[in-house]
């Protein structure tokens, strides 16, 4: 009936399955990719492994009808799940507003998989004999939620067959969604059980609460830190996880397969057990009632009626107004203390929630607090007001003011709160002898309740500054030779110059320290503060004379320290440069041949602050049309000029995916703009001629806006340390170009993710240079091209990640035919 999907397995169909009597079923054809069924050892187990995913038959499971082949091409037929992906109701929920899931949502979640995954792990083959199942690929997007709140496992029996022939066809290499790799399986064993999946549905249950996995960025960089256990602790990326869910959470993705759940059913129950000793009164019609909201549009659009509660859209935006990381659920149980299930303060799981409907983190077994780091992905800062605390040698530290709600810990009664007490207890006696001055009753106990409360908070208040406070934080005393340095906290201008203190550092956080000095280059350096004391080792930068500092000083310039330099200390905490041209060269260059090449925002992306861009404010509440003509050359030469300009948008609602883009002769549309960027990158402005106009059309009446591009003037030649260049191709040969995505960012959280790299071709024989993007999970011709160019625009470059691994290869003695095969992904 409809295409669905296409990915690198295979391609899923929505189809309709007859049977007699005109009996129809809606079903899902997912039809295996050609190149894979040229394996016969694939072919083998995949017949295996169908075999036995049609013998399951379990509610969290998405059952298989049937299997087969047709024409040499392998298929599965499915049931058909009328829901989304969990990965995508991620996304949604990001862009509506929720960086994870509430918490009583997430544990029901991850309870369901765990269901489905337990079954499939003791299911028997028809000699009684277990069967060893094992999933090995479950992640967000191997789960389906229905638009009824039904949670469905897919692909069982194919993970296994794919991970053979890729570990047949490529010895050594490791493949797939390895942020959701178990330990065992990140070395690459291969006997692996159920408490691989446990592991992995621990990962999903994390990126469902935290909005981000506990492992991000390239292979190479997340392998050793996931065999290390090396992730940021679930409470301080969302304060409402209690001690007791990140416990659970701690078993699932231990290290030892011997210390996590022994099975799936396992964490199952400890899931069940956070869930209704919080929430009692939890409804899995809530997930019905999430999908129907953040999936009104589509569902308007099959022509389903979305039927969403006025409670529920309250309780939605309590989630939102919570800070976007709550772990509400349903109305507490009338007469519980606090909302909470259970006859005492041992009950596990139980999560203590404010007045006001958020959550409070709880006490730890020895009577302290737990502190709450507000730090939180998107944040740079750990104080009240959004920034570290600073103090040099003659400024005193400010306390920090407190705005985060902390459950009171059992404090001894002063002399004051006993007598209180006492009057209180013989009171309420003798009104209860004289039933005539019951009203004072009523009176009185509301009155004494607030002045126990007021001495109990003038306790806490008094000793919070203590251990509470440092028990996530740490100071950090920066030096620089010579002192009197302007320092940046990650872009942040410190009001001190150097020496200074900064304090309030959170825990296990990338900070980027920015010196900066009349006459010396700039230099900067990233911590991350680990120390369990309150105190980092003390980092002292060596800053270096810029060229010609020295003849440009005045000659009676008296040096910056009077004392002998002293040699720099070994830093103790972890530093990562960032000076550019420290970096080696393949992450800004390599000459073809070459096999692939990698491009990383973190050292192939561009600041705009940095160039000058011809740009344009817009009015971001209007729609513009917006199309180009004319023509630039950026070299000299035959080829004909170009009318293709590379833009960058700014925007409050602009997702760094959306961000920058190719524009051309044909119409876009806009909205939500404050201001756009339009450029071309170059090696060399002094052979540019020509210019492109770029107009926004506001509606047909309104003669349009114009923004001119001059090749002379606003072509951009980028430093070496801000693109990557691709040299050596032949311009008569044509190179096939696959683009595989892993999981490249330009900023932090769902919003920061993107698909493509902005790229120039160019060619010594040419004038011509066209820019075009290079988008993951695409192939592209290139032919003509001497020389790629490649970068990302950006505004800010300190939270970069990730990476696109393109491959190359040249496919000159291809036909066209052959070619346009390759293209379509028909041939490996």
């Amino acid at each position: 009936m409809a295409k669905l999907a296409a990915g690198g397995m295979a391609i899923t169909y929505r189809a309709r399955m007859r049977g007699a009597a005109g009996v129809t079923k809606p079903v899902v054809i997912k039809q295996i990719l050609p190149h894979f069924a040229d394996e016969p050892a694939f072919v083998e187990m995949f017949i295996s492994e169908a075999r036995v995913a049609a013998a399951l038959t379990h509610g969290n499971i998405a059952q298989v009808f049937d299997f087969g082949e047709i024409g040499g091409q392998y298929f599965l037929a499915m049931e058909f799940v009328h829901g989304q992906p969990l990965s995508k109701l991620l996304r949604r929920a990001q862009r509506m507003g929720l960086p994870g899931l509430p918490v009583p949502l997430a544990l029901y979640i991850a309870s369901q998989i765990c269901d489905g995954l337990d079954y499939a792990h003791r299911h028997r083959g028809e000699d009684g004999e277990p069967l060893g199942l094992v999933h090995r690929d479950v992640s967000p997007d191997n789960v389906l939620i229905s638009y009824e709140g039904q949670v469905k496992v897919i692909d069982f029996g194919i993970a296994k067959a794919t991970s053979f022939v890729e570990a047949r066809t490529s010895p050594g290499t490791l493949k797939g969604k390895y942020p959701y790799f178990s330990t065992e399986q990140a070395r690459g064993e291969q006997d692996l059980d159920a408490r691989s999946d446990t592991f992995a549905v621990g990962v999903v249950l994390y990126e469902m609460l935290c909005g981000r996995r506990p492992y991000e960025g390239e292979f190479a960089a997340v392998l050793p830190r996931l065999l290390a256990g090396d992730y940021p602790a679930p409470s301080a990326l969302n304060p409402s996880i209690t001690p007791e869910l990140e416990a659970v959470l701690g078993t699932a993705m231990a290290l030892d397969r011997d210390e996590r759940y022994p099975t799936a059913q396992a964490f199952s129950e400890a899931l069940r057990e956070q869930l209704y000793s919080s929430w009692p009164r939890f409804s899995p019609h809530l997930v019905a009632q999430l999908l129907g909201h953040l999936f009104a549009e589509d569902l308007a659009v099959e022509g389903h009626r979305v039927e969403v509660t006025p409670a529920f859209l309250a309780q939605f935006s309590e989630w939102k107004s919570s800070g976007g990381m709550p772990g509400l659920g349903p109305s507490p149980v009338p007469g519980s203390e606090g909302g909470r299930a259970g006859s005492g303060s041992g009950s596990r799981g139980g999560t203590p929630r404010t007045p006001g409907g958020g959550v409070r983190p709880r006490s730890n077994t020895q009577g302290g607090m737990r502190a709450v780091s507000p730090s939180s992905p998107g944040r740079r800062s750990v104080s009240s007001t959004g920034v570290p605390r600073v103090s040099s040698n003659s400024r005193p530290e400010v306390p920090r003011p407190h705005d985060t709600p902390v459950e009171t810990p059992a404090l001894p009664a002063p002399s004051e709160l006993r007598e209180s007490l006492r009057q209180t207890e013989t009171r309420v006696a003798e009104v209860e002898a004289d039933k005539r001055n019951q009203w004072l009753v009523l009176l009185s106990v509301p009155l004494v309740a607030l002045g126990v409360l007021g001495i109990v908070v003038h306790r806490v208040s008094a000793s919070r500054s203590g251990a509470a406070d440092t028990a996530h934080v740490s100071t950090q005393w920066i030096r620089s030779e010579p002192s009197g340095a302007t320092v940046k906290l990650d872009g942040r201008e410190l009001p001190d110059l150097t020496p200074l203190m900064v304090a309030d550092l959170a825990l296990k956080r990338t900070y980027t320290l920015e010196f900066s000095k009349p006459g010396y280059q700039t230099a900067t350096r990233r911590i991350i503060p680990r120390s369990t004391t309150g105190a980092e080792p003390e980092l002292s930068v060596r800053l270096v004379p810029a060229s010609g500092a020295l003849a440009a000083a005045p000659p009676a310039a008296a040096p910056p320290e009077a004392a002998p330099p002293t040699p720099e200390p070994e830093p103790l905490t972890e530093l990562a440069p960032l000076t550019r041209p420290a970096l080696a060269p393949t992450l800004h260059a390599v000459d073809y041949p070459a096999r692939m090449f990698v491009l990383r925002p973190q050292y192939n992306a561009f600041p705009l602050s940095q160039y000058a861009t011809a740009s344009i404010e817009l009015n971001p509440t209007l729609s513009y049309t917006v199309s180009t003509d004319g023509g630039v050359a950026l070299a000299r030469g035959t080829g004909g000029t170009s009318d293709a300009l590379a833009y960058y948008l700014e925007g409050d609602q602009v997702t760094a995916d959306e961000s920058f883009g190719v524009l051309g002769a044909g119409k876009r549309t806009f909205k939500g703009i404050r201001r756009m960027h339009v450029f071309a990158v170059d090696d060399d402005l002094s052979d540019n001629s020509g210019a492109v106009r770029v107009k926004f059309q506001q509606g047909q009446w309104l003669a349009p806006r114009v923004l001119t591009f001059t090749a002379a003037e606003n072509a951009l030649v980028l430093k070496p340390e801000h693109q990557f260049v691709l040299r050596g191709l032949n311009p008569e040969a044509v190179y096939l170009l696959t683009v595989r995505d892993d999981a490249a960012q330009l900023g932090e959280g769902a919003n920061g993710r993107i698909h493509h790299a902005l790229c120039m071709e160019g060619s010594q024989q040419s004038a011509r240079r066209t820019p075009r993007l290079l988008e993951s999970g695409k192939r592209i011709q290139l032919s003509g091209v001497d020389t790629l160019r490649c970068t990302f625009p950006d505004t800010r470059l300190e939270d970069n990640q990730g990476a696109f691994e393109v491959d190359i290869v040249d496919v000159t003695e291809m036909s066209k035919q052959e070619r346009a095969a390759a293209l379509r992904g028909e041939t490996r």
